[in-house]
């Protein structure tokens, strides 16, 4: 894959983990708490589905494309 793919895609998805991330703090200030703790886990699960399926293999095989910080 090009660099250049590859840095598209981490900007994409990343991009994608950030607004999901956004959305759990959204569930916790309006969802019941039992809603919110259900709701966390499952996009936890997402979340770290594209971190440890995705954008780690995609940065495996394309490093040029990891953004600086990313392993902060």
């Amino acid at each position: 894959m090009k660099t250049s793919i590859a840095k598209q895609l981490s900007n994409e998805l990343n991009d994608i983990v950030d607004r999901l991330d956004e959305s759990v703090r959204l569930a916790m200030d309006r969802c019941p708490e039992a809603e919110f703790t259900a709701y966390r886990s499952a996009i936890g699960r997402v979340m770290g589905m594209l971190v440890l399926d995705v954008l780690n293999p995609l940065y495996a095989k394309n490093p040029a494309a990891k953004p600086e910080g990313y392993d902060d």
